[in-house]
């Protein structure tokens, strides 16, 4: 009966070992995304922006011609 609880208590000591194995790992991963989210935030919002920039673009270049633009590009706000 000893050696049936001392197995016992080595399997539950193995369990605990390898859950705080897979609660670090999930931490990491955790903070691994929340990089990536950010990163991708950051993309989004220079995208965002190339539709106000090519409108500025069409726009100076039309008024350097002394033309309208043919084509004018309305930017979400």
């Amino acid at each position: 009966m000893a050696t049936s609880k001392n197995e016992e208590v080595a399997a539950l000591e193995a369990l605990r070992d390898s859950s705080a194995d897979l609660v670090r790992y999930l931490d990491a991963m955790d903070a691994k995304l929340a990089q990536l989210n950010q990163q991708n935030e950051l993309s989004l919002r220079v995208l965002e922006n190339w539709s106000s920039v090519i409108a500025i673009t069409k726009a100076t270049a039309a008024a350097a011609s002394s033309k309208t633009p043919s084509e004018l590009v309305r930017t979400p706000v």
